[in-house]
């Protein structure tokens, strides 16, 4: 019994302290952006005298934050949707039709896992298509860096769904496009969710990508405009915080509709080899 218990107590403990790790420091920027300037200097735990929650009609009334927050929604949307697509596609493909060339184009998308993102050629490539300080093209490049991954999850799930399925569906009539969308993506819906949340995370917090393949504040993200905020507000740290809160807020929405998917999505490989 005490050997039964003893790994399921450490592996309480260490889930309780990676979660002090997270937690604290968003109850900390919470608490902050209720203070005022003075009380915030301190960043400390204490409630505020005065729960200030101006705060944050002063950091959305700002143009940079109310531009950020537009261009948030467009880039992560579009990277969303994108990736979802093309990676769903890709993987349904690459687990059903077993090939020479499909067998290498997972080994290209895999070692893209490991390789870095060239900054230089990528900002070259977006000039020369004219995508350059555009939505398209930090959604296309956002697409791109993520697709190694997303094709890996896909491909995994995609091989545990029975192929008696696809024939199925090919004997009533169902013709490529139409089995996939209407047959196949549909039980995909764990996997569709997990990517969901992980690409939605990544496109709304991306700052490497906004800061290196765009010069215009016209085309910046949120992330952006905490850097560009908290150059203007360095020692206003209620309104830093309240800044930050905002822009953590979507992430935490969009995970807690979705954590019940989470799982079994990421998990989806290790049923079957």
């Amino acid at each position: 019994m005490t050997k039964r218990l003893a790994p399921r107590v450490a592996t309480y403990l260490i889930a309780a302290a990676v979660g002090i790790v997270f937690i604290v420091p968003m109850i900390l920027v919470l608490l902050n952006s209720f203070k005022s300037t003075s009380e915030a200097s301190g960043f400390t735990f204490t409630l505020p005298t005065e729960w200030r929650f101006d705060n944050y009609l002063t950091v959305l009334a700002d143009p940079g934050v109310a531009v950020g927050l537009v261009n948030s929604v467009i880039i992560t949307v579009g990277v969303t949707g994108g990736a979802i697509i093309v990676c769903a596609l890709a993987g349904y493909l690459i687990a059903r039709r077993v090939s020479r060339v499909t067998t290498g184009l997972y080994a290209f998308l895999l070692a893209g896992l490991i390789a870095p993102f060239s900054f230089i050629p990528a900002i070259r490539v977006l000039q020369w298509f004219g995508l350059y300080n555009t939505h398209a093209g930090l959604i296309l490049a956002d697409i791109a860096t993520q697709i190694p991954f997303m094709v890996l999850i896909f491909v995994s799930f995609v091989r545990q769904i029975p192929r008696e399925v696809d024939e199925a569906a090919i004997l009533d009539g169902a013709g490529p496009v139409r089995m996939f969308f209407q047959v196949v993506f549909p039980l995909l819906k764990p996997v569709t969710f997990t990517a969901l949340v992980l690409l939605f995370t990544y496109a709304w917090n991306e700052f490497q990508n906004v800061l290196f393949l765009t010069s215009s504040s016209k085309t910046w993200t949120m992330p952006m405009t905490v850097y560009n905020f908290q150059g203007l507000h360095t020692f206003d740290y209620s309104l830093v915080s309240a800044n930050l809160v905002i822009t953590i807020i979507p992430v935490l929405i969009v995970y807690l509709f979705s954590q019940k998917y989470i799982l079994s999505g990421m998990v989806a490989g290790a049923v079957k080899g």
